[in-house]
Protein backbone atom coordinates (compact mmCIF):
# COMPACT_ATOMS: atom_id res chain seq x y z
CA UNK A 1 0.00 0.00 0.00
CA UNK A 2 1.00 3.72 -0.98
CA UNK A 3 0.72 6.84 1.06
CA UNK A 4 -2.70 8.72 0.77
CA UNK A 5 -2.54 12.00 0.12
CA UNK A 6 -4.96 14.91 1.75
CA UNK A 7 -4.71 18.14 -0.41
CA UNK A 8 -5.89 21.15 2.12
CA UNK A 9 -7.62 24.53 -0.15
CA UNK A 10 -8.87 27.38 1.84
CA UNK A 11 -11.08 30.25 0.68
CA UNK A 12 -11.12 33.41 -0.31
CA UNK A 13 -9.26 35.99 1.26
CA UNK A 14 -7.43 33.01 3.11
CA UNK A 15 -4.09 31.03 3.80
CA UNK A 16 -2.45 27.91 4.12
CA UNK A 17 -2.53 28.45 7.65
CA UNK A 18 -6.92 28.27 8.01
CA UNK A 19 -6.86 24.84 7.39
CA UNK A 20 -4.26 23.89 10.25
CA UNK A 21 -7.02 22.67 12.46
CA UNK A 22 -8.16 20.05 9.89
CA UNK A 23 -4.82 18.91 9.53
CA UNK A 24 -4.20 18.44 13.29
CA UNK A 25 -7.78 16.84 13.63
CA UNK A 26 -7.40 14.71 10.60
CA UNK A 27 -3.92 13.81 11.75
CA UNK A 28 -4.46 13.01 15.32
CA UNK A 29 -7.46 11.15 14.23
CA UNK A 30 -5.03 8.91 11.93
CA UNK A 31 -2.27 8.48 14.29
CA UNK A 32 -1.80 5.12 14.19
CA UNK A 33 -1.32 5.18 10.24
CA UNK A 34 2.33 6.76 8.82
CA UNK A 35 1.00 6.81 4.90
CA UNK A 36 -1.31 9.79 5.38
CA UNK A 37 0.51 12.82 3.96
CA UNK A 38 -1.66 16.32 4.64
CA UNK A 39 -0.47 19.48 2.06
CA UNK A 40 -1.92 22.72 1.95
CA UNK A 41 -1.21 24.86 -1.29
CA UNK A 42 0.22 28.40 -0.33
CA UNK A 43 0.64 30.24 -3.59
CA UNK A 44 -2.65 31.96 -3.68
CA UNK A 45 -3.39 33.41 -0.38
CA UNK A 46 -4.97 36.56 0.21
CA UNK A 47 -5.95 39.12 -2.88
CA UNK A 48 -4.22 36.52 -4.78
CA UNK A 49 -7.63 34.94 -4.40
CA UNK A 50 -9.22 37.46 -6.21
CA UNK A 51 -8.04 36.12 -9.50
CA UNK A 52 -10.93 33.62 -10.27
CA UNK A 53 -11.41 30.83 -9.83
CA UNK A 54 -9.85 29.35 -13.34
CA UNK A 55 -6.25 30.84 -12.33
CA UNK A 56 -6.48 29.88 -8.62
CA UNK A 57 -7.48 26.85 -9.74
CA UNK A 58 -4.54 26.51 -12.36
CA UNK A 59 -2.10 27.79 -10.18
CA UNK A 60 -2.91 25.19 -6.93
CA UNK A 61 -2.97 22.54 -9.14
CA UNK A 62 0.85 23.36 -10.18
CA UNK A 63 1.49 23.43 -7.11
CA UNK A 64 -0.09 19.94 -6.43
CA UNK A 65 1.82 18.70 -9.25
CA UNK A 66 4.76 19.57 -8.16
CA UNK A 67 4.38 18.37 -4.94
CA UNK A 68 3.30 14.86 -6.02
CA UNK A 69 6.70 14.98 -8.58
CA UNK A 70 8.77 15.10 -5.31
CA UNK A 71 7.69 11.30 -4.29
CA UNK A 72 8.76 8.36 -6.72
CA UNK A 73 6.45 6.84 -9.04
CA UNK A 74 3.57 4.41 -6.90
CA UNK A 75 4.39 5.88 -3.57
CA UNK A 76 1.38 8.12 -3.82
CA UNK A 77 -2.03 5.19 -4.18
CA UNK A 78 -4.93 7.69 -2.93
CA UNK A 79 -6.02 11.35 -3.07
CA UNK A 80 -9.00 13.40 -1.00
CA UNK A 81 -9.31 16.88 -1.17
CA UNK A 82 -10.63 18.90 1.16
CA UNK A 83 -12.27 22.27 0.28
CA UNK A 84 -13.27 25.20 2.88
CA UNK A 85 -15.40 27.49 1.58
CA UNK A 86 -13.97 28.81 -2.23
CA UNK A 87 -11.41 26.48 -1.51
CA UNK A 88 -14.37 23.59 -2.21
CA UNK A 89 -14.78 25.51 -5.75
CA UNK A 90 -11.11 25.40 -6.36
CA UNK A 91 -11.10 22.05 -5.26
CA UNK A 92 -13.71 21.17 -8.10
CA UNK A 93 -11.75 22.85 -10.70
CA UNK A 94 -8.40 20.89 -9.65
CA UNK A 95 -10.26 17.36 -9.98
CA UNK A 96 -11.52 18.25 -13.15
CA UNK A 97 -8.21 19.10 -14.20
CA UNK A 98 -5.61 16.65 -12.86
CA UNK A 99 -6.67 13.64 -14.06
CA UNK A 100 -6.54 14.78 -18.08
CA UNK A 101 -4.07 17.74 -18.39
CA UNK A 102 -1.52 16.43 -15.99
CA UNK A 103 -2.55 12.69 -16.40
CA UNK A 104 0.43 11.35 -16.35
CA UNK A 105 1.61 12.48 -12.86
CA UNK A 106 -1.87 10.82 -11.48
CA UNK A 107 -1.78 7.71 -13.08
CA UNK A 108 -2.31 4.59 -10.51
CA UNK A 109 -3.30 7.28 -7.66
CA UNK A 110 -6.85 6.83 -6.80
CA UNK A 111 -9.26 9.17 -5.82
CA UNK A 112 -10.96 8.41 -2.35
CA UNK A 113 -13.23 11.19 -0.09
CA UNK A 114 -14.05 14.60 -1.72
CA UNK A 115 -15.05 17.15 1.31
CA UNK A 116 -15.95 20.65 1.91
CA UNK A 117 -16.82 23.07 4.36
CA UNK A 118 -19.38 25.66 4.09
CA UNK A 119 -18.47 25.77 -0.04
CA UNK A 120 -20.72 28.06 -1.91
CA UNK A 121 -21.69 24.98 -4.92
CA UNK A 122 -24.70 27.17 -6.16
CA UNK A 123 -22.80 30.40 -5.54
CA UNK A 124 -23.84 33.41 -3.03
CA UNK A 125 -27.42 34.98 -3.42
CA UNK A 126 -28.90 36.75 -0.77
CA UNK A 127 -32.85 35.51 -0.55
CA UNK A 128 -35.15 37.24 1.16
CA UNK A 129 -38.62 36.62 2.46
CA UNK A 130 -41.32 38.71 0.28
CA UNK A 131 -42.71 40.11 3.65
CA UNK A 132 -39.28 41.81 4.63
CA UNK A 133 -38.80 45.39 5.07
CA UNK A 134 -37.26 47.37 2.35
CA UNK A 135 -33.70 48.51 3.94
CA UNK A 136 -33.39 44.67 3.92
CA UNK A 137 -33.63 44.38 0.53
CA UNK A 138 -31.87 47.71 -0.15
CA UNK A 139 -28.99 45.92 2.10
CA UNK A 140 -29.20 42.92 0.09
CA UNK A 141 -28.93 44.58 -3.15
CA UNK A 142 -25.86 47.07 -1.49
CA UNK A 143 -24.09 43.96 -0.70
CA UNK A 144 -24.34 42.26 -3.49
CA UNK A 145 -22.75 44.87 -5.92
CA UNK A 146 -19.65 45.51 -3.74
CA UNK A 147 -19.56 41.51 -3.45
CA UNK A 148 -19.30 41.72 -7.81
CA UNK A 149 -17.03 44.71 -7.67
CA UNK A 150 -14.83 44.44 -4.73
CA UNK A 151 -13.73 40.85 -4.83
CA UNK A 152 -12.26 40.94 -8.22
CA UNK A 153 -13.19 38.14 -10.94
CA UNK A 154 -13.53 35.69 -7.83
CA UNK A 155 -16.84 37.75 -6.63
CA UNK A 156 -18.27 38.41 -9.94
CA UNK A 157 -18.41 34.18 -10.31
CA UNK A 158 -19.25 33.62 -7.07
CA UNK A 159 -22.25 35.50 -7.35
CA UNK A 160 -22.40 34.18 -11.28
CA UNK A 161 -22.31 37.75 -12.80
CA UNK A 162 -19.27 36.13 -15.02
CA UNK A 163 -19.64 36.51 -18.58
CA UNK A 164 -22.27 35.48 -20.64
CA UNK A 165 -25.20 33.16 -18.52
CA UNK A 166 -23.65 29.90 -20.87
CA UNK A 167 -20.22 30.50 -19.85
CA UNK A 168 -20.52 30.96 -16.01
CA UNK A 169 -17.73 29.13 -14.70
CA UNK A 170 -19.31 27.35 -11.83
CA UNK A 171 -22.21 26.25 -14.64
CA UNK A 172 -19.38 24.95 -16.03
CA UNK A 173 -17.52 23.50 -13.36
CA UNK A 174 -20.99 21.68 -12.60
CA UNK A 175 -20.53 19.29 -15.55
CA UNK A 176 -18.50 18.10 -18.45
CA UNK A 177 -14.80 17.32 -16.97
CA UNK A 178 -15.42 18.70 -13.43
CA UNK A 179 -18.78 16.15 -13.16
CA UNK A 180 -16.77 13.47 -14.59
CA UNK A 181 -14.16 14.46 -11.70
CA UNK A 182 -16.14 14.67 -9.22
CA UNK A 183 -17.84 10.87 -10.20
CA UNK A 184 -14.34 9.25 -9.77
CA UNK A 185 -14.07 9.75 -5.90
CA UNK A 186 -15.58 7.10 -3.96
CA UNK A 187 -17.54 9.16 -1.45
CA UNK A 188 -18.27 13.17 -1.49
CA UNK A 189 -19.32 14.14 1.54
CA UNK A 190 -20.53 18.33 1.69
CA UNK A 191 -20.86 20.04 5.56
CA UNK A 192 -22.84 22.92 5.92
CA UNK A 193 -23.43 26.21 8.66
CA UNK A 194 -27.29 26.10 9.78
CA UNK A 195 -26.81 29.34 11.31
CA UNK A 196 -24.46 32.16 11.76
CA UNK A 197 -23.07 31.70 8.15
CA UNK A 198 -23.57 35.08 7.03
CA UNK A 199 -20.55 34.45 4.18
CA UNK A 200 -22.01 31.13 2.51
CA UNK A 201 -26.46 30.46 3.13
CA UNK A 202 -27.09 26.65 4.04
CA UNK A 203 -29.12 26.01 0.79
CA UNK A 204 -25.47 26.58 -1.18
CA UNK A 205 -23.22 24.49 0.91
CA UNK A 206 -25.55 21.76 1.41
CA UNK A 207 -26.21 21.91 -2.46
CA UNK A 208 -30.04 22.34 -2.01
CA UNK A 209 -33.18 24.43 -3.24
CA UNK A 210 -34.55 24.42 0.11
CA UNK A 211 -33.54 26.53 3.23
CA UNK A 212 -35.69 26.11 6.44
CA UNK A 213 -33.20 28.24 8.19
CA UNK A 214 -33.99 31.08 5.86
CA UNK A 215 -37.34 30.77 5.26
CA UNK A 216 -38.12 30.57 8.94
CA UNK A 217 -35.48 33.57 9.33
CA UNK A 218 -33.31 31.01 11.72
CA UNK A 219 -36.58 30.41 14.63
CA UNK A 220 -37.24 27.12 13.61
CA UNK A 221 -37.20 24.81 16.41
CA UNK A 222 -33.59 22.47 16.42
CA UNK A 223 -33.88 19.09 15.99
CA UNK A 224 -30.45 17.77 16.81
CA UNK A 225 -29.59 14.12 16.66
CA UNK A 226 -29.49 12.48 20.12
CA UNK A 227 -27.25 9.48 19.28
CA UNK A 228 -24.27 9.19 16.97
CA UNK A 229 -21.31 6.98 16.32
CA UNK A 230 -17.90 7.90 17.32
CA UNK A 231 -15.28 7.75 20.17
CA UNK A 232 -13.68 10.25 22.18
CA UNK A 233 -14.92 13.83 21.07
CA UNK A 234 -14.60 16.50 22.98
CA UNK A 235 -18.58 16.59 23.00
CA UNK A 236 -21.37 15.73 21.07
CA UNK A 237 -20.99 17.14 17.80
CA UNK A 238 -24.73 19.23 16.73
CA UNK A 239 -25.93 17.91 13.94
CA UNK A 240 -29.20 18.97 12.60
CA UNK A 241 -31.50 15.88 12.11
CA UNK A 242 -32.92 17.62 8.87
CA UNK A 243 -36.32 14.87 8.58
CA UNK A 244 -37.43 16.16 12.23
CA UNK A 245 -37.41 19.77 11.29
CA UNK A 246 -40.86 21.09 11.88
CA UNK A 247 -41.87 24.51 9.90
CA UNK A 248 -44.98 25.02 13.10
CA UNK A 249 -42.22 24.91 15.85
CA UNK A 250 -40.30 27.90 16.84
CA UNK A 251 -37.60 28.19 19.37
CA UNK A 252 -38.27 30.78 22.31
CA UNK A 253 -35.70 33.77 21.20
CA UNK A 254 -33.37 34.46 23.97
CA UNK A 255 -33.19 37.15 26.18
CA UNK A 256 -30.89 40.17 25.48
CA UNK A 257 -29.87 42.15 28.61
CA UNK A 258 -29.91 45.77 27.85
CA UNK A 259 -26.42 46.71 28.73
CA UNK A 260 -25.47 44.02 26.02
CA UNK A 261 -28.15 45.36 23.66
CA UNK A 262 -26.29 49.09 23.50
CA UNK A 263 -22.88 47.51 23.50
CA UNK A 264 -23.22 45.45 20.30
CA UNK A 265 -24.93 48.83 18.59
CA UNK A 266 -21.81 50.63 19.53
CA UNK A 267 -19.47 47.94 18.27
CA UNK A 268 -21.17 47.77 15.33
CA UNK A 269 -21.20 51.13 14.97
CA UNK A 270 -17.54 51.36 15.28
CA UNK A 271 -16.52 48.67 12.47
CA UNK A 272 -19.09 50.66 9.91
CA UNK A 273 -17.29 54.01 10.81
CA UNK A 274 -13.57 52.67 10.85
CA UNK A 275 -12.84 49.08 10.05
CA UNK A 276 -15.44 48.72 6.65
CA UNK A 277 -14.10 51.85 4.99
CA UNK A 278 -9.86 50.48 5.29
CA UNK A 279 -11.46 46.61 4.22
CA UNK A 280 -13.41 48.38 1.54
CA UNK A 281 -10.20 50.57 0.03
CA UNK A 282 -8.44 47.52 0.86
CA UNK A 283 -10.62 45.31 -1.41
CA UNK A 284 -10.59 47.63 -4.16
CA UNK A 285 -6.94 48.05 -4.64
CA UNK A 286 -6.39 44.46 -4.24
CA UNK A 287 -8.84 43.78 -7.36
CA UNK A 288 -7.38 46.52 -9.16
CA UNK A 289 -3.98 44.60 -8.84
CA UNK A 290 -5.31 41.20 -9.29
CA UNK A 291 -6.93 42.49 -12.83
CA UNK A 292 -3.58 44.26 -13.93
CA UNK A 293 -1.37 40.62 -12.58
CA UNK A 294 -3.71 38.50 -14.20
CA UNK A 295 -4.84 40.01 -17.82
CA UNK A 296 -2.15 37.97 -19.21
CA UNK A 297 -3.32 34.71 -18.24
CA UNK A 298 -7.06 35.53 -18.45
CA UNK A 299 -6.69 36.13 -22.16
CA UNK A 300 -4.61 32.89 -22.58
CA UNK A 301 -6.79 31.06 -21.21
CA UNK A 302 -9.94 32.59 -23.19
CA UNK A 303 -7.78 31.28 -25.88
CA UNK A 304 -7.88 27.69 -24.33
CA UNK A 305 -4.44 27.68 -23.49
CA UNK A 306 -4.68 26.79 -19.97
CA UNK A 307 -3.99 22.98 -20.44
CA UNK A 308 -0.68 24.18 -22.48
CA UNK A 309 0.72 26.50 -20.03
CA UNK A 310 0.09 24.31 -17.10
CA UNK A 311 2.12 21.44 -19.18
CA UNK A 312 5.26 23.31 -20.21
CA UNK A 313 5.61 24.83 -16.38
CA UNK A 314 4.96 21.19 -15.51
CA UNK A 315 7.71 20.32 -18.08
CA UNK A 316 5.14 17.56 -19.77
CA UNK A 317 5.43 16.80 -23.30
CA UNK A 318 2.16 17.18 -24.33
CA UNK A 319 0.51 13.88 -26.07
CA UNK A 320 -1.86 13.42 -28.98
CA UNK A 321 -5.16 15.80 -27.85
CA UNK A 322 -7.32 12.63 -29.05
CA UNK A 323 -5.98 9.66 -27.44
CA UNK A 324 -6.25 12.02 -24.29
CA UNK A 325 -9.81 12.45 -24.70
CA UNK A 326 -10.12 8.85 -26.02
CA UNK A 327 -8.96 7.77 -22.32
CA UNK A 328 -10.93 10.77 -20.62
CA UNK A 329 -14.22 8.89 -22.40
CA UNK A 330 -13.13 5.87 -21.61
CA UNK A 331 -13.33 6.35 -17.55
CA UNK A 332 -16.03 8.20 -17.75
CA UNK A 333 -18.22 5.86 -19.24
CA UNK A 334 -16.72 3.32 -16.57
CA UNK A 335 -17.44 6.17 -13.44
CA UNK A 336 -20.57 6.14 -15.05
CA UNK A 337 -21.41 2.50 -14.78
CA UNK A 338 -20.15 2.16 -11.48
CA UNK A 339 -21.91 5.11 -9.87
CA UNK A 340 -24.82 3.54 -8.76
CA UNK A 341 -22.58 1.01 -6.69
CA UNK A 342 -20.92 3.96 -4.61
CA UNK A 343 -23.83 4.65 -3.40
CA UNK A 344 -16.07 15.90 27.39
CA UNK A 345 -18.36 13.10 26.58
CA UNK A 346 -20.38 11.39 23.86
CA UNK A 347 -23.37 9.55 23.62
CA UNK A 348 -22.75 6.39 21.83
CA UNK A 349 -25.90 3.70 21.86
CA UNK A 350 -25.27 0.14 20.63
CA UNK A 351 -27.23 0.08 17.78
CA UNK A 352 -25.92 3.51 16.14
CA UNK A 353 -23.40 2.63 13.56
CA UNK A 354 -21.44 4.62 10.84
CA UNK A 355 -23.36 2.80 8.31
CA UNK A 356 -26.90 3.98 9.73
CA UNK A 357 -25.98 7.53 9.73
CA UNK A 358 -23.71 7.65 6.47
CA UNK A 359 -27.37 5.93 4.41
CA UNK A 360 -29.28 8.38 6.38
CA UNK A 361 -27.35 11.60 4.96
CA UNK A 362 -26.59 10.17 1.79
CA UNK A 363 -28.38 11.56 -1.06
CA UNK A 364 -30.71 14.79 -1.71
CA UNK A 365 -32.62 17.09 0.28
CA UNK A 366 -35.40 17.16 0.76
CA UNK A 367 -35.79 13.56 0.08
CA UNK A 368 -40.46 13.27 -0.14
CA UNK A 369 -42.40 14.04 -2.21
CA UNK A 370 -44.20 16.17 -0.73
CA UNK A 371 -41.56 18.70 0.69
CA UNK A 372 -42.61 20.83 4.16
CA UNK A 373 -40.54 23.47 3.00
CA UNK A 374 -40.74 25.96 0.22
CA UNK A 375 -38.46 26.08 -2.67
CA UNK A 376 -36.44 29.05 -3.27
CA UNK A 377 -36.66 30.74 -6.59
CA UNK A 378 -33.43 29.73 -8.14
CA UNK A 379 -32.96 30.93 -11.68
CA UNK A 380 -31.87 28.96 -14.77
CA UNK A 381 -28.20 28.80 -13.51
CA UNK A 382 -28.28 27.67 -10.23
CA UNK A 383 -31.20 25.34 -11.17
CA UNK A 384 -29.20 23.72 -13.80
CA UNK A 385 -26.20 23.35 -10.78
CA UNK A 386 -28.20 21.80 -8.13
CA UNK A 387 -29.13 19.36 -10.75
CA UNK A 388 -25.74 18.59 -12.43
CA UNK A 389 -24.21 18.13 -8.68
CA UNK A 390 -26.99 15.79 -7.32
CA UNK A 391 -25.97 13.44 -10.18
CA UNK A 392 -23.90 12.17 -7.96
CA UNK A 393 -24.80 10.96 -4.56
CA UNK A 394 -23.23 13.43 -1.34
CA UNK A 395 -23.08 12.81 2.59
CA UNK A 396 -24.54 15.84 3.56
CA UNK A 397 -23.72 17.15 7.31
CA UNK A 398 -25.72 19.88 8.25
CA UNK A 399 -23.79 21.05 11.19
CA UNK A 400 -24.85 23.81 14.23
CA UNK A 401 -22.05 25.92 15.36
CA UNK A 402 -22.23 27.79 18.25
CA UNK A 403 -20.15 31.01 17.00
CA UNK A 404 -20.85 34.24 16.04
CA UNK A 405 -18.87 34.08 13.01
CA UNK A 406 -20.04 30.45 12.00
CA UNK A 407 -18.17 30.38 8.50
CA UNK A 408 -14.83 31.07 10.59
CA UNK A 409 -15.98 28.22 13.30
CA UNK A 410 -16.66 25.69 11.00
CA UNK A 411 -13.04 24.48 10.12
CA UNK A 412 -11.38 26.58 13.22
CA UNK A 413 -9.43 29.39 10.95
CA UNK A 414 -7.51 30.04 14.20
CA UNK A 415 -6.81 27.20 15.20
CA UNK A 416 -7.57 24.38 17.62
CA UNK A 417 -6.50 26.05 20.59
CA UNK A 418 -8.73 29.06 20.56
CA UNK A 419 -11.80 27.14 19.07
CA UNK A 420 -14.75 26.41 20.87
CA UNK A 421 -15.40 22.62 21.75
CA UNK A 422 -18.57 23.00 19.12
CA UNK A 423 -16.25 23.63 16.28
CA UNK A 424 -13.40 20.84 17.51
CA UNK A 425 -16.40 18.10 17.48
CA UNK A 426 -17.66 19.00 14.60
CA UNK A 427 -13.85 18.24 13.37
CA UNK A 428 -13.85 15.45 14.77
CA UNK A 429 -16.39 13.70 13.96
CA UNK A 430 -15.54 13.97 9.89
CA UNK A 431 -12.67 13.08 10.60
CA UNK A 432 -13.48 9.89 12.53
CA UNK A 433 -16.18 9.33 9.67
CA UNK A 434 -13.64 9.39 6.72
CA UNK A 435 -11.58 6.93 8.82
CA UNK A 436 -14.40 5.15 8.58
CA UNK A 437 -15.28 5.25 5.13
CA UNK A 438 -11.27 4.57 4.19
CA UNK A 439 -11.15 1.31 5.94
CA UNK A 440 -14.13 0.11 3.99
Amino acid sequence: MGKHLFVLVHGLWGNYKHMNAIRDVFSDAFKDSSDVLFFSPRQSGYFKTFDGIEIVGYRTLLEICQYVDTFSKDEISAISFVGYSMGGLIARFIVGKMFTECHELFQGIEPQLFITFATPHLGVHFFLREHRASHHRAISRILSTLGTTVLGRTGRQLFIQDSLPNESILVRLSEGEYLEGLKRFKHRICVANVKNDRTVAFYTSFITDSDPFLETENQIKYEFERNLPGENLCMVPRIIDMNRLDPESSRAPPEVPQLSRWLFIFVVCCVVTFVLPLIFAANVLGTCYSYLATVHYQNLLHQGEGRSLLRRKLGLRDKIADTLRDTVGVIASEDEDNLGADNGQTIVREDTSWEDFIAKYTGSWPNDSKPKFSTLNFDDQRQRILSNLNKVPWIRIPLYVKALNAHDGIVARKGVKTATPYTVSGLQFVAQMVQFLMSH
